[in-house]
């Protein structure tokens, strides 16, 4: 992940997340267990809603994504 953005591509977020393959976290994707956004074909991931994700909060998560539309 660079420090210009806070996204990261699908490589970088399966890394963050320490999973084992792309398989497992597309799999979460498909499955829309995972916080996500397309740009066009490509898949990002948000670190903070990754963040808001792990620790298992959807209010936290709705939190950050409402504080990142104001921005």
């Amino acid at each position: 992940m660079t420090s210009a953005t806070p996204y990261m591509t699908a490589d970088e977020a399966r890394n963050y997340l320490r999973l084992n393959s792309l398989d497992a976290l597309y799999r979460l994707v498909k499955q829309h267990r995972l916080p996500f956004c397309r740009r066009g074909r490509l898949y990002l991931f948000h670190r903070e809603e990754l963040d808001a994700w792990l620790r298992g909060f959807n209010s936290e998560l709705e939190r950050v994504r409402a504080q990142r539309r104001r921005a």
